[in-house]
């Protein structure tokens, strides 16, 4: 009789301590054994088809703080601005989650700058910047090279002017060149066949799962039993491709170094890897920060400047102001980022786009690097924190905020408002560091673009749709632009 209450006793006080810290965990929809939420978040998508919508509607009956699992991973989804900011501001959040999609890219360690954490992630980061700078990102020649490469997307288009265009793989070659000038020392022609098919395959990476980590992190043995269904053959496919372009390139550079005159970003890792033995990077390393700068650095910016030619190209109002202030700014000479302060009605043009197309529609997801409580909850150590970036920049606060209304980011002066409530590149030390050439890049496609062409809609072709294609990041739908040379 006794053994049996002791049993029981011990059983108690063993499962008691589970119970009570999962009480502290935040609220959500009820969680199946094994798999977890992943059944309701499958049954949710049919219906709002997108995964920031769905977490929305929970969020709008659960709190600004939803508390899921999916399959063996804790989720929580933060909402609203405070909670947002707390969770970049607190060094306990800086980590990175470590499921199998973030890691089967990196060798299956947590390496380079965007998905890794802790102090190997720092160094990189240091390191990375460091060299960046040394080869001119954020000089006069960063600005020159931007140049160079709008220079090039409107010789382009004069050659295809007045006949219809699908935009949407527009930019993606320029990108690359303006970074991979710094990092590798090369740019490609615009009609690269191979440039534009590694371009492709980073586009449709980043359709097939969303920022969550999907199916394949939250119950990654399925690989080895539907590999093609849930997206593993061909996520494994595309990684193949994109590390043999960067394996051949870091190759190239090692074969032709000189390391008395290093020539790029690549070069000077190469050089580090063979002088400071004691804390050297290790070739992997090095390969997946070029892939970082190749996948992120392409990405998001390429998306978000096909979003501005898609509400341009819906508002000739918009289109006609911003070509006024161009030719009373800067008339028939070449644009140039000193012209951004007196252009205050271009740049509300970029802040509505950030705040209208929300690419990073839940920012980089966060990873809780200890137990720690947020807004008298508990996040159990290793959880995922996803931030509602989306919702938070089409919410209540902005009025009409599906509506694309530059005038919303400007005083009755005329003077920019910078409003806290635009994260589009996150907060802390966690914050792109890709920010500020993001932002010339834009500047500079939007003016020179506009100070040569008037862009319409071919007749026959429907408004482009404003609603995204999901995926790790939101990209637009399908369309097609005819420029017109003013």
């Amino acid at each position: 009789m006794w053994h049996v209450i002791i049993f029981f006793w011990l059983l108690y006080y063993l499962i008691k301590p589970k119970y009570s810290r999962r009480s502290l965990y935040p609220p959500g929809p009820l969680a199946l054994p094994l798999i977890g939420n992943l059944l309701s978040v499958w049954l949710g998508l049919k219906k709002y088809k997108y995964h920031h919508k769905l977490w929305q509607s929970w969020s709008q009956t659960y709190g600004n703080i939803l508390g899921l699992r999916l399959g063996s991973i804790n989720v929580v989804v933060v909402s609203g601005k405070d909670m947002i900011k707390e969770i970049s501001s607190r060094e306990v959040f800086e980590g990175r989650p470590d499921g199998f999609l973030y890691t089967m890219r990196s060798f299956g360690k947590k390496l380079g700058i965007v998905f890794a954490d802790g102090r190997s992630w720092m160094n990189t980061r240091r390191v990375a910047l460091k060299y960046l700078r040394n080869f001119g990102y954020g000089t006069r020649s960063m600005e020159l090279i931007i140049t160079e490469e709008c220079l090039e997307l409107v010789k382009l288009r004069k050659t295809d002017a007045g006949q219809p265009i699908l935009v949407n793989q527009m930019f993606n070659i320029s990108v690359v060149n303006i970074l991979w000038r710094v990092v590798a020392g090369r740019r490609y022609d615009l009609n690269d066949d191979r440039l534009k098919r590694l371009c492709a395959l980073v586009m449709r990476l980043f359709r097939l799962v969303d920022m969550s980590g999907g199916i394949i992190s939250f119950m990654p043995f399925l690989r080895h039993v539907i590999p093609g269904l849930i997206g593993f053959t061909e996520m494994k496919s595309i990684h193949s491709s994109l590390q043999a372009f960067i394996k051949e390139t870091i190759d190239e550079h090692r074969a032709s170094i000189d390391v008395k005159n290093p020539r790029d970003v690549i070069d000077a890792f190469l050089m580090e890897m063979s002088t400071n033995q004691e804390n050297a990077f290790t070739e992997e390393e090095l390969h997946v920060v070029c892939l970082d700068m190749l996948e992120a650095g392409m990405e998001t910016v390429a998306n978000t400047a096909v979003f501005m030619l898609l509400y341009l190209v819906r508002d000739e109002g918009v289109q006609r102001r911003v070509q006024k202030e161009i030719d009373d700014v800067i008339g028939k000479r070449q644009p140039s980022l000193g012209d951004r302060s007196r252009m205050a009605y271009t740049e509300a043009v970029i802040l509505e786009t950030l705040r209208l197309s929300s690419v990073a529609a839940m920012g980089v997801p966060h990873r809780a690097l200890d137990d720690a409580h947020l807004g008298g909850y508990l996040i159990p150590k290793g959880t995922c924190l996803l931030m509602a970036i989306h919702d938070l920049h089409n919410g209540e606060f902005w009025e009409d905020a599906g509506t694309f209304k530059p005038e919303r980011f400007l005083t009755k002066e005329g003077n920019i408002i910078q409003d806290e409530r635009l994260m589009a590149f996150g907060l802390g030390r966690r914050r792109c560091i890709g920010e500020g050439l993001a932002k010339s890049e834009l500047f500079m496609f939007l003016t020179h673009i506009l100070q040569k062409f008037f862009i319409r809609i071919p007749d026959g072709d429907p408004p482009p749709s404003l609603k995204p294609v999901d995926g790790l990041t939101l990209s637009a739908k399908p369309f097609r632009v005819i420029f017109v040379e003013r």
